[in-house]
């Protein structure tokens, strides 16, 4: 597999997993509280949308992980470019020496 289609699936995963993070966080956050609360909250056991709280909890979790895990394999394949980036940022400019950063 060549690094522009490794990049491109990367992307897509990525992505992905964001929107999904993100959706299931929405629904964490609108259900309210999840926690047991010494049997005063009547909505403990209830399911959204088909699906209980906990599995909820454990889809975001494990989706978020994903995300994690997909942006630092995204920052280790563009790793020459931070490096050669973050030397053009912190040296001082020099027209004649100034290399150019690999295009990912």
């Amino acid at each position: 597999m060549t690094k522009a289609k490794l990049n491109y699936l990367l992307d897509w995963v990525i992505g992905l997993a964001f929107a999904l993070s993100t959706a299931t966080g929405v629904v964490l956050w609108l259900a309210g509280s999840g926690g047991y609360q010494g049997g005063r909250n009547p909505a403990f056991r209830t399911t959204i949308l088909g699906i209980s709280r906990g599995t909820w909890s454990d889809l975001h979790i494990w989706v978020s992980l994903v995300l994690v895990a997909g942006v630092v394999a995204h920052f280790l394949l563009h790793w020459d470019w931070f490096v050669c980036m973050t030397k053009r940022l912190l040296r001082p400019s020099r027209r004649k020496e100034r290399e150019a950063c690999p295009i990912l």
